[in-house]
């Protein structure tokens, strides 16, 4: 097979902290010295030819005064609502909205209202700068995990052989069940050693992505090319060990009951053979898939309706329990699209209406 240096040199990529960094210069320019200002520049997105529409602007403006809403209402709350609305809206938090900000700052009645405005700048300034060093922290260590997880499938010399053999696979698989999906995401049974911090896997994926994403930009580097099929299986064997594993997660348990209950009551549909198949499906590593589902095909195991009923119902789940625009979740969703095309492809058979989203 070929051979990967275990080198990575320059894929070591923060993307998010880029991201984030950016945006804290934005609000720390626009919100110094207590008052928030408005730049005399335009804050036009620049969005198609000849920049935003008045409709999108419209759009944006009611975007930012709901999370101004929203941030007011919680700073009469307390600093750890505040805390809560700004983790969940932290990237919406963008020189747009600053410049909003300043708008309704100016326009304040009275001199405690404007007070008030500016102490609450201040507040998100300093929580967002908290969490920008917690997101360097949390990527320091995810690349470092990342590195740990890629060595499973490594040899003595620090190098891959591609394709991974099955060993080389579950290596990985068991270092990620007992020290990255501890706690929330898995029963891990190893458990972390003395020193060691939980691994962030929002961050870890994020990596993985930043990595992949650097490797096949640099079109005349072959070998680190040759990086990205490791990175997937990073990808597809998070993507399987969650989806077999996230009854711990509140609040895709409470679906999934909603699911099981309307199952038994005859209102939901659900075939207890496509439910074993598929659970087969998630505990086989994707190299093994089409030759499962070929024989599931031919021995007519489940019916391509019912199998692709029980990854819907897995898609959905994960899309209305999960945060939007988490890696996390793009991860999960494009791993079962991919296992809903496999089936689609070994049943021969196109789509079933049964199985389309909503």
């Amino acid at each position: 097979g070929q051979r990967v240096a275990g080198d990575f040199g320059d894929l070591h990529v923060r993307a998010l902290k880029g991201r984030e960094k950016n945006m804290m210069m934005t609000m720390t320019t626009l919100g110094r010295d207590r008052g928030v200002r408005a730049s005399s520049s335009s804050s036009s997105s620049g969005k198609g030819f000849g920049g935003p529409t008045m409709e999108e602007k419209m759009e944006e403006v009611k975007a930012n005064d709901m999370l101004i809403d929203a941030l007011v209402e919680a700073h009469g709350a307390g600093e750890q609502q505040v805390l809560d609305v700004v983790c969940e809206s932290l990237l919406a938090l963008d020189k747009g909205f600053w410049m909003r900000y300043a708008m309704r700052t100016d326009s304040c009645e009275s001199s405690e209202e404007k007070e008030r405005m500016a102490d609450l700048a201040n507040l998100v300034m300093k929580i967002t700068e908290k969490l920008v060093k917690q997101s360097e922290k949390s990527l320091d260590s995810a690349q470092g995990w990342l590195i740990k997880l890629l060595q499973q499938a490594a040899d003595e010399q620090g190098q891959w052989h591609l394709p991974l053999n099955e060993g080389e696979i579950d290596k990985m698989r068991a270092f990620m069940k007992a020290k990255l999906m501890t706690g929330a995401q898995g029963q891990g049974e190893g458990g972390l050693e003395e020193g060691e911090e939980p691994c962030d896997m929002e961050s870890l994926l994020a990596t993985s992505y930043a990595w992949m994403k650097k490797a096949m930009e640099d079109e005349e580097n072959r070998e680190a090319q040759q990086v990205v099929p490791l990175l997937q299986k990073v990808l597809q064997l998070y993507a399987s060990e969650f989806l077999l594993n996230f009854s711990s997660q509140a609040e895709l348990a409470l679906l999934q009951a909603e699911n099981e209950a309307l199952e038994a009551a005859g209102d939901l549909p659900s075939s207890q053979p496509a439910k074993e198949a598929l659970e087969g499906l998630l505990m086989s590593n994707e190299e093994e898939w089409n030759a499962k589902l070929a024989k599931m095909a031919s021995e007519e195991a489940c019916s391509e309706d019912a199998l692709l009923v029980e990854l819907q119902k897995k898609k959905e789940l994960i899309i209305l329990g999960m945060s939007g625009g988490m890696y996390e979740q793009r991860v999960l969703v494009e791993y079962l699209q991919e296992l809903e095309e496999r089936v689609q492809s070994a049943f021969g058979g196109g789509k079933s209406e049964s199985a389309q989203v909503a």
